[in-house]
């Protein structure tokens, strides 16, 4: 669908052409001729052009596409070399050859009269009336031929200066349309007037769909309902730049700000560019300076700490140990649960010892050995490995989707498998008592290998997404988990140069995603 001012220019540019062929008609009819045509020059492509024409028996300008001849030196310099009306006399003769006037030959012209088109200083083109019979141009046909030609330089100065301007229309729209950034313009009435295609692909609509839209149902559509009502309010049409998260995890930087018109209304043009790889690296850096922090006190803390727990764990276990020993006394253990208080303290000092083990694994920087292994392979086994923790219940079911295009990968398969299996856990976890299916996946992404880790379960809130990444941070109730199995494996993503990613929605499940290079960078 054209715009209104393309749709304007459009018909400007119609009565231009249907100006000029007006003036030829009227130039034909007041001096009888047999022939009346309005030309233009290229001089750099040496090329003249029928614009309009009058009397042709022969079509010149057929279904709007205009003739279109070379032009040669001898008609340019004839016709060029003065500014008065030009009388050719005897087509075909020695002196003006009838290869070098081939329309009007073939229309039998004898005589020609040429007057030159010219506008602020430039020639564009040329009157040009015929005759098939000797004619005798008088003084008064002279000028008015000039007067004539006159009007047709403006009209074809018009003409010209609109296909400009239309040329110069659709270059900035290809250009507004090729931007990558979505863009938007709403008026004060807050409806959409304007959109480039990357705004109206996010919208998975076609752009005259979005043109008439009310901005806070496009905001919705693009962003979520809770973005557009927590954000819209706020910006009150003011200049402002935030950042916008969607309900499936995605980062925007939206910028706003209005602009006066020439009429004194204003618009407001909102552009947003998608941020999510952006601050992925950004919560990257964070996490790496974090860990840091953690490693160095991990270090201390392992070492302070693991003594201590291991003189508690083996005191109990000799207390156990000679408790048995004693019929009476372990009766008596048994009547006030001292057995059971000494397995706990022996439960909870290795529950301890693990997390310190898990905090030395998430700031320790292993050195991944690649190895030629079979992705594949390492998924199924995985999945299987998964499915038995999930039990027998039957109320959990994997599926196992692989890429055997895939190839074999140059990598660290203990390191992979380790990252699978935590995966693997928290999905099975994730689906909880009511169960649910869990989708393995693997594909090959250019020079990247995917395994994916999908679930069926309850997702993450979009709040929490950010922090699932972060040294003890769960989603599992109180005892459930230590917050360490994702930071761990992200670590051990990074190890093998590749990185974790996660999707997810809440009442939609998760989405985990495994990224390792196919080669070694040195391979």
């Amino acid at each position: 669908m054209a715009a209104p001012a393309e749709v304007t220019q459009i018909s400007s540019l119609l009565e231009s052409a249907t100006t000029l062929g007006t003036i030829v008609d009227l130039v034909r009819r007041i001096t009888h001729a047999d022939t009346t045509s309005v030309v233009s020059f290229s001089l750099a492509e040496k090329t003249m052009t029928w614009e309009a024409a009058s009397g042709f028996r022969a079509h010149v300008i057929d279904d709007g596409h205009p003739l279109i001849r070379p032009m040669t030196n001898r008609i340019a310099e004839r016709a060029l070399m003065t500014d008065e009306v030009r009388i050719l006399e005897s087509i075909g003769s020695p002196e003006f050859p009838a290869e070098d006037f081939p329309v009007h030959t073939a229309e039998g012209i004898r005589d020609l009269a040429v007057v030159l088109l010219k506008t602020r200083g430039q020639t564009l083109g040329a009157l040009i009336t015929g005759y098939r019979s000797p004619h005798q141009f008088t003084d008064d046909e002279k000028q008015l031929l000039q007067n004539l030609a006159d009007m047709a330089a403006v009209a074809m100065d018009n003409a010209r200066l609109l296909e400009s301007v239309i040329a110069a229309h659709r270059i900035w729209e290809q250009t507004f349309d090729a931007i990558g950034e979505g863009i938007m313009v709403h008026d004060y009435q807050m409806q959409i007037v304007r959109c480039n295609a990357r705004a109206a692909e996010l919208m998975e609509m076609e752009p005259p769909q979005v043109i008439g839209l009310s901005f806070s149902e496009a905001f919705a559509r693009l962003f979520g309902k809770r973005a557009a009502a927590y954000h819209l309010p706020e910006t009150g049409g003011a200049t402002s730049t935030f950042e916008v998260q969607t309900e499936c995890g995605r980062r925007f930087l939206v910028s706003m700000f209005p602009i006066e018109q020439p009429d004194g209304e204003s618009v407001n043009v909102v552009t947003w560019s998608d941020v999510t790889r952006l601050s992925e690296m950004q919560d990257q850096l964070a996490r790496t300076r974090r860990l840091a922090s953690v490693g160095q006190l991990a270090a201390g803390v392992a070492h302070e700490i693991n003594n201590p727990l291991a003189a508690i764990t083996t005191c109990a276990e000799a207390t156990m140990r000679d408790m048995r020993e004693n019929a009476e006394v372990q009766a008596l253990a048994d009547g006030r649960q001292w057995t059971y208080y000494l397995e706990e303290i022996v439960r909870q000092t290795l529950r301890c010892k693990d997390i310190t083990r898990g905090l030395l694994d998430l700031t320790r920087q292993r050195q991944a050995r690649r190895v030629i292994c079979d992705v594949n392979a390492i998924a199924r086994q995985c999945a299987k490995m998964g499915l038995q923790r999930a039990g027998e219940s039957g109320k959990v079911e994997f599926v196992i989707n692989l890429d055997e295009g895939i190839g074999q990968v140059a990598t660290d398969a203990p390191m992979v498998r380790q990252i699978l299996d935590n995966l693997l856990s928290n999905a099975v976890d994730a689906l909880g008592e009511d169960g649910g299916k869990i989708t393995v996946t693997t594909l090959r992404d250019g020079e990247r290998s995917v395994i994916e880790v999908a679930d069926t379960g309850q997702g993450i809130a979009p709040e929490l997404l950010a922090k699932v990444f972060d040294p003890f941070f769960s989603t599992k109730g109180p005892g459930k988990g230590y917050g360490l199995g994702l930071p761990i494996s992200l670590t051990l993503a990074e190890s093998l140069g590749g990185a974790l990613t996660v999707e997810s929605k809440p009442g939609a499940g998760s989405r985990f995603r495994l990224w390792i290079p196919r080669r070694t960078p040195d391979s």
